[in-house]
């Protein structure tokens, strides 16, 4: 059974990675990177700050745990499953397009999955408007397809830190609306849904950016 979704899993991934181009090595290449990103990171921080004053604070504690706890615990599955990268399959590696290099020895499950969709889940279920979580959405899968496209997972791994990382999202948001209802008299769930003027310098932001990669991605190419 295990040998017959690893075939699947195999061919999934070759036939995905196969699918390149020089311009899609260079946008992939910078999307996938973390530090592009901060950013975004630090804009959703200030506006937690703006919309829930000093219970922002709070908010912010609760992202960051999302995010280190996905981090860490996608990262000990890693080391107690051992399932080596394609990067690091002796069966395929020679096959492999890996514009930002191997990687890591070990792949299952992927952190770039985990740690984009706890931001999507805990992120949609704060907001409660479906824009923003159709978009955090949209970001998370692209974000986990491009560690296919670079070589360093298989679409096993991206599904499997999916499933772990909306997971961690879900349960962070419970325990912030038990913080928030034990502790902080409720304030940050009757602050309710955000309003456009909240979630408008997201939309800018994300749109900055990608806009930015693929001019430097076509100017990569000249």
């Amino acid at each position: 059974m295990f040998e017959w979704l690893n075939q699947i899993d195999t061919q999934l991934f070759l036939w995905l990675n196969d699918c390149n181009s020089p311009f899609f090595d260079h946008f992939f290449s910078f999307f996938t990177a973390k530090e592009v990103w901060y950013p975004l990171y630090l804009l959703l921080l200030l506006l937690f700050f703006q919309k829930y004053k000093l219970q922002g604070i709070w908010v912010a504690l609760f992202f960051i745990l999302a995010i280190v706890a996905s981090d860490q615990i996608s990262g000990l599955i890693k080391v107690l499953v051992e399932r080596p990268r394609p990067t690091h399959n002796l069966a395929i590696m020679d096959a492999v397009n890996a514009p930002t290099g191997k990687g890591g020895m070990y792949g299952f499950v992927s952190s770039h999955a985990a740690n984009s969709f706890a931001l999507t889940f805990l992120l949609a279920l704060l907001l409660k408007r479906r824009r923003i979580w159709v978009t955090f959405l949209l970001w998370a899968v692209l974000t986990s397809y491009s560690r296919v496209y670079v070589g360093v997972h298989y679409p096993f791994d991206i599904i499997c830190g999916a499933l772990l990382g909306s997971l961690i999202g879900w349960g962070m948001y419970k325990l912030l609306m038990l913080f928030d209802h034990f502790f902080q008299q409720k304030r940050i769930l009757i602050a309710g849904q955000w309003k456009l003027k909240h979630t408008k310098p997201i939309y800018i932001a994300l749109i900055f950016i990608t806009a930015t990669l693929l001019c430097v991605s076509f100017i990569m190419l000249q």
